[in-house]
C-alpha cells in the first residue's frame, strides 16, 4: 500500500450559495469536513466515478478512494455507494 498522501494547505474561495451547499454536504456525509468533501470531489472527478461502466472497475476505484481519501463511516460509504450507482 502507498504511503499516506502529504497535506498542502490552501485558501479558496467560494460564493456563499456554493459555500452554503459544500458546507452541508459535508455535514451530511463527511462529518462537517470540508476538505474531506473537496478532496473526495476532486477524486470522484480524477477517476470518473460517474462514468465507468465495469463493476469490478467500480469497486477498485471506491475502495481506493475510501482506503486513501477520507475517514471510513456508514454515512462516507453510502454517499459513495449512491455515485457509483447513478
Amino acid at each position: 500500500m502507498d504511503k499516506k498522501k502529504s497535506v498542502k494547505k490552501k485558501s479558496i474561495s467560494l460564493r456563499e450559495d456554493v459555500h452554503d451547499i459544500a458546507v452541508h454536504m459535508a455535514d451530511k456525509y463527511f462529518g462537517g469536513n470540508l476538505s474531506a468533501y473537496i478532496t473526495f470531489l476532486i477524486c470522484s472527478d480524477k477517476y470518473g466515478l460517474s462514468r465507468v461502466s465495469d463493476n469490478g472497475e467500480k469497486q477498485a476505484v471506491k475502495e481506493d478512494i475510501k482506503e486513501n481519501w477520507y475517514t471510513k463511516s456508514d454515512a462516507n460509504d453510502s454517499f459513495i455507494d449512491d455515485i457509483v450507482n447513478m
